[in-house]
């Protein structure tokens, strides 16, 4: 190696080193809490906050960015922001590497929820406060966690789907919903629920197939299906609209479109685009520019030490609306 460039990263290596140790000095002595306490001085504004997202290529999740940037613009907060382009390894390494420019905050929208306890760790060692908008907290500590109603998604889910097979007089009894990411726990909570209502009404749950969020995958899982159950299968659920889309085409491609029905959630627009052609029946619409919006807005409340009005405030949720848009493109709000 070049000797002048081997002391350059040899420089490098110990800025970084040095950065994170002054960084990590700095955290707070109650290791059960995150934030710091009531009370202590709040930092003259601006704050300047790390949002890292789980990837702002998909549209869901683009949204959502835009949303907590116009918040924070709003707020005169500033934002370094970090794509975790669907990857563990750059989740992990994007938070620690925005910790180490010395944010006041840090809110993420996890790719892996399971790593979240050691992203939570690094927070804490920084003393600063942890928002989590979506997908799952996975066990850790955090300072609020900003979600949609999943479960209530997936009950207004099945009662829909339970309309459209008495509308369409469909005979079969069967039904079965495309999974995410087994450790994506709120994308679950949609099928969990979905599951309950559609067997406590009398249908069985044929299949329940992993695709992992992807439209690729939500395709061949639905060609498996039709494989085994294309002559005897009521509706599929699928639990996010990127599934539902390549699910659409499998079912377009073995002409069964409109005599199997097919449901999504997220509200994506190519998936009301499928719903106008009526390639698919539905969707339940969650609203991630207004979860983006209110990562911004709750981590302002708290680094001003001003009162989060939590609607769940034992696990520290905020819960966002959701919707259904049926079949001829109507919106229905959510009535628990």
């Amino acid at each position: 190696m070049n000797p002048t460039k081997k002391i350059l990263n040899g420089l490098l290596l110990i800025t970084v080193t040095l950065l994170f140790l002054l960084i990590y000095d700095h955290h707070s002595n109650d290791h059960h809490i995150i934030s710091p306490a009531a009370g202590s001085n709040v930092q003259a504004k601006p704050y300047t906050i790390g949002w890292s997202v789980y990837n702002s290529d998909y549209e869901f999740f683009n949204k959502m960015q835009q949303g907590l940037l116009d918040k924070a613009k709003e707020l005169e907060m500033n934002v370094i922001t970090h794509n975790q382009n669907s990857s563990t390894s750059e989740m992990i390494n994007g938070a620690s590497n925005l910790i180490a420019q010395g944010i006041d905050a840090l809110v993420i929208s996890p790719f892996n929820p399971d790593a979240m306890p050691l992203i939570s760790s690094m927070a804490q060692n920084a003393g600063i406060p942890l928002i989590i908008v979506d997908v799952g907290t996975g066990g850790s500590l955090y300072d609020a966690f900003i979600v949609s109603d999943s479960f209530g998604g997936g009950v207004l889910a099945a009662e829909y789907a339970l309309r459209l097979i008495e509308n369409n007089n469909i005979t079969s009894k069967n039904t079965a919903i495309l999974r995410s990411q087994e450790n994506n726990e709120i994308s679950n909570q949609r099928g969990d629920a979905f599951k309950r209502v559609m067997t406590e009404s009398g249908y069985n749950i044929v299949e329940e197939l992993r695709a992992d969020g992807r439209t690729d995958l939500g395709y061949e899982a639905m060609k498996n299906i039709l494989a085994s159950y294309g002559d005897d299968l009521a509706v599929v659920f699928s639990e996010n609209d990127r599934m539902a889309l390549g699910a659409a085409k499998a079912l377009e491609e073995a002409g069964k479109t409109g005599k199997i029905m097919l449901i999504g959630f997220d509200g994506d627009s190519a998936a009301i685009t499928a719903i106008k052609q009526g390639l698919m029946q539905g969707t339940i619409a969650q609203n991630p520019y207004e979860m983006g919006s209110l990562g911004a807005e709750t981590t302002y409340q708290i680094l001003n030490k001003q009162n989060v009005r939590f609607d769940d405030s034992v696990t520290k949720t905020l819960l966002v609306e959701i919707g259904l848009i049926d079949s001829n493109g109507n919106a229905y709000p959510y009535l628990p």
